[in-house]
């Protein structure tokens, strides 16, 4: 039976991070590889308020993943189960929330403090691969019967063809540039206008450039490691003492690549 496994191509140094830190680092989408993926046909780069995990469901290694992912093809690809996220729960009440909740963002922490996440995220979605600008380049914003509307779907959902070689997972968090305490204290129409206009606003700058999302404590339980075609044997060296620092090194499979390359 196949797992039900992603993928992520990256360096050592970044796998020390995440074992040690036991969190997975989500990216603006103004600084993802892709420099298209933050615009739309309105709202100018209306993607610096989305943040991205980017992986791979395709099981055998990708040699261009290598070369653009991993420093001289020497780092790792992880491979984990869907969803591997920390679950947190909050009670009526706590946290600006008036019934119980959970979800994976940590709203005691400070990236919750500075933006509106929603409970719902991250999404966990898959990238389709297209030449439409209309989806490449979204119109996001709209005028309702009962008011103004803005749409975040197609929002790092489509990259152009050139990129399906990657056949990229993504997981998103998107957020909105007030915080929850200025949303909630919203006590006329003319407040939330103002709210609404600081996120049209083309040069509002309150956003985030990365969130550190935390794990679960199983998370490293059945995690996969793949070492890149040109790890030396010193490298191979340094993942197995941090995974049998930070992990359970009996419950994870490592192995190596197969791809030959001088």
């Amino acid at each position: 039976m196949e797992k039900d496994f992603l993928y992520h191509y990256t360096s050592i140094e970044n796998l020390a991070y995440i074992l040690k830190n036991k969190t997975i680092k989500f990216n603006n989408l103004m600084n993802v590889d892709d420099p298209e993926e933050a615009e739309t046909s309105d709202l100018g780069k209306f993607g610096r308020h989305c943040l991205v995990s980017c992986w791979t469901d395709v099981k055998e290694d990708i040699l261009p993943m290598w070369n653009m992912y991993t420093p001289g093809m020497k780092g790792v690809r992880i491979g984990m189960p869907k969803n591997p996220f920390k679950e947190h729960t909050y009670r009526a009440g706590e946290c600006y929330f008036s019934e119980t909740t959970r979800s994976y963002i940590n709203y005691n922490s400070d990236y919750a403090r500075a933006v509106t996440i929603a409970a719902k995220c991250p999404l966990l979605i898959e990238v389709e691969y297209t030449e439409n600008e209309n989806l490449l380049k979204p119109k996001v914003a709209s005028q309702t019967e009962s008011g103004y509307s803005i749409v975040l779907d197609a929002i790092g959902k489509y990259k152009r063809q050139c990129w399906a070689f990657q056949r990229e997972y993504r997981y998103k968090i998107t957020t909105a540039p007030w915080r929850m305490d200025e949303l909630l204290n919203v006590k006329s129409s003319e407040e939330m206008i103002a709210l609404y206009d600081r996120l049209r606003d083309k040069n509002t700058q309150q956003f985030l450039d990365n969130i550190f999302l935390e794990l679960a404590d199983d998370a490293f339980d059945g995690m996969e490691i793949l070492l890149g075609p040109k790890t030396s044997e010193a490298e191979r060296i340094i993942v197995d003492a941090l995974l049998d620092k930070y992990c359970n090194y009996g419950a994870i499979m490592i192995g190596k690549s197969r791809i030959k390359v001088k």
